[in-house]
């Protein structure tokens, strides 16, 4: 990018990078970035963007990985903690638009089998799924887990086990947990009836209605 100074106020520092057409410095551009990836995370919990907001959002986190990458392997005197930094906030940001491009969620209660440790009995969970993607799932739970813990999802009717990885935790009331599960080997694991969506029929018309109907005896 053309030399500049930083955007920030009161800032005299050289401009290393972007945020909405913004010229930061590296470290300003850190602290902003960092704040709006932990928003976008913490948006996600509560609700899935759509339409125009989803397009936003994917426009938004594509141009921060794509500045955070560059000041990773372009930008002079960074310190291994600092490039660390900034590789961690690229694949964070690369995470949260994995998870807003991917299918859309569509509500559904049904039993569900967690498992932390296939050869523990104790380890099972029976509990229930709150929405669920061709690749993932919301699922509540009263066991914490670990982002990036794998976990073997089971549906009870069903001997086939699913390996997931747990993306996302959220506290939702004592010993009670929301959990985001990216499912990792099976492109359908709820079956196509359930995310396919409904189709209505339209009703027919009266004529249709009337032609159908077995004539008067005499006619």
């Amino acid at each position: 990018m053309n030399e500049s100074t930083c955007g920030w106020a009161g800032c005299s520092k050289g401009a290393e990078a972007e945020l909405d057409a913004r010229p930061l410095c590296r470290s300003h551009f850190f602290e902003i970035a960092a704040k709006w990836v932990e928003k976008h995370r913490e948006s996600l919990q509560r609700t899935e963007p759509t339409g125009e907001h989803r397009l936003a959002v994917l426009k938004f986190l594509s141009a921060l990985i794509s500045q955070t990458t560059n000041l990773a392997t372009r930008a002079k005197f960074l310190s291994p903690s600092q490039r660390d930094q900034f590789n961690e906030l690229s694949t964070a940001a690369l995470g949260l638009y994995k998870r807003v491009q991917r299918d859309p969620r569509v509500p559904l209660n049904m039993p569900i089998l967690l498992h932390r440790d296939t050869s523990l009995e104790e380890s099972q969970e029976l509990t229930y799924t709150v929405d669920v993607s061709k690749k993932g799932a919301s699922i509540a739970t009263i066991r914490s887990c670990g982002v990036g813990e794998k976990i073997w999802i089971q549906k009870p009717t069903n001997p086939l086990r699913s390996l997931a990885r747990v993306a996302w935790v959220k506290k939702t009331g004592p010993a009670q947990f929301l959990i985001g599960l990216d499912i990792l080997d099976h492109e359908n694991f709820w079956g196509a009836n359930i995310l396919s969506p409904v189709r209505i029929r339209k009703p027919r018309s009266r004529r249709s209605l009337s032609q159908m109907l077995p004539k008067p005896v005499g006619d």
